[in-house]
């Protein structure tokens, strides 16, 4: 992964989903996650969290420094506020991969990200969505597989690769609290 976006409605588990993406990411490269949460919720101790959005990328961009910063998980969440078809963060898209972060953005629509951005994401998590979102995906990852999302529930969703067909996963909720407990 390189490039992640986790997509659907409210309270399908896409905050829940980043969270865990994001310990996961620290547990296995002691790698920190810079977090932009226009709500500031807790992220784990590995997570540097802001809602300044200025600050955020002034920190993403920053170039790692041998021996003193290491590349981490960039991690956008509510994206139809924060990206919001931006075209001068095209670049986060296109260029993050350069400093060696990876990026997951967190939205409620895809459409609030340009095409070029949404070709760039090569991972997707995909909760239920509208037969006309699900299209888009479809579209944009190049697998139909994506069809299947309007038929989701709660806590399921569809993870795919760029190149490879899509599988439906759910989120074991039980076990991701005793994991924060």
């Amino acid at each position: 992964m390189e490039s992640a976006g986790i997509f659907g409605p409210k309270l399908s588990g896409k905050t829940t989903l980043a969270k865990e993406l994001s310990r996961q990411y620290w547990v296995r490269s002691h790698r920190r996650s810079l977090v932009l949460d226009i709500n500031l919720e807790g992220w784990g101790s590995h997570a540097w969290v802001t809602d300044d959005e200025d600050k955020f990328w002034s920190v993403v961009w920053r170039e790692p420094v041998v021996g003193k910063a290491k590349p981490s998980l960039v991690i956008v969440e509510e994206a139809t506020e924060t990206i919001n078809r931006d075209k001068t963060l095209t670049r986060v898209f296109t260029r993050l991969r350069h400093l060696e972060h990876k990026l997951i953005v967190v939205g409620h629509d895809g459409t609030n990200l340009l095409r070029i951005m949404r070709e760039q994401i090569d991972t997707l998590y995909l909760f239920r969505s509208s037969p006309k979102a699900a299209e888009m995906w479809a579209d944009s990852m190049t697998q139909t597989g994506f069809l299947e999302a309007e038929n989701l529930e709660q806590y399921e969703f569809l993870y795919g690769e760029r190149f490879r067909p899509p599988v439906k996963r759910k989120l074991d909720l039980a076990k991701l609290h005793k994991i924060s407990a």
